[in-house]
């Protein structure tokens, strides 16, 4: 797997109660970075690429300030325009956690899905589902966003370079993500960052269960 170009997809980010609109947030580097990898190959490619993407312009959609929900997190990919939001609904309930997903293409157009994370098969599903299911990790008490969200979004940042020739990873196509995590595992692995490999299957871990 080349992980050349990874930062393909990393976005501007927004947690709950937080606001972050229409500009990619910088900081989200060492946060992208230590979420990758602490240090090697792995991680340089991370930076690098986050700070590029961080000099790029994008809309970051999802503010429903209305409409009772809550914004678990909000992100925006500047190369390919997309924006995404994951909300906990007003009548959410824990016991059957249902999450509302939101993806805006880079016209505006925006396309709904409602994600039952207990039906989820992290070895296939579409991002929208695991950003539902990571989102769900955090909101439980399973993981910090570091240990969840964020190693999501720079699972589908992999995913993107991996696609780079056909271009960016579509939001609503199936994949394994067990094998991507496995496989930036092994690139940990073989460029010596065992940190970085422990904070991966860490979230193998989550995803298997």
């Amino acid at each position: 797997m080349s992980i050349n170009g990874i930062g393909v997809g990393y976005p501007a980010w927004r947690e709950t109660g937080k606001t972050r609109t229409n500009h990619t947030d910088t900081g989200f580097t060492d946060k992208m970075a230590g979420a990758a990898a602490a240090k090697g190959k792995f991680a340089k490619q991370a930076a690098q690429a986050t700070q590029e993407a961080g000099q790029a312009t994008a809309i970051l959609h999802g503010a429903e300030e209305d409409s009772g929900d809550i914004t678990i997190f909000s992100g925006a990919e500047p190369v390919s325009g997309s924006s995404y939001s994951v909300y906990k609904p007003a009548d959410f309930d824990p016991e059957n956690p249902v999450y509302k997903v939101k993806i805006w293409d880079q016209s505006g157009n925006v396309t709904q899905q409602m994600v039952d994370v207990s039906k989820v098969d992290p070895k296939n599903c579409n991002t929208a589902e695991l950003y539902a299911y990571t989102a769900d990790l955090k909101e439980s008490g399973k993981g910090s966003f570091e240990d969840t969200v964020l190693k999501a979004v720079v699972a589908k940042a992999v995913k993107n370079a991996e696609q780079k020739s056909a271009g960016t990873w579509n939001f609503s196509e199936n994949t394994d993500w067990v094998k991507i995590v496995k496989d930036i595992m092994q690139s940990e692995f073989r460029y010596g960052d065992m940190q970085g490999y422990a904070q991966w299957r860490k979230f193998l871990g989550f995803l298997e269960k």
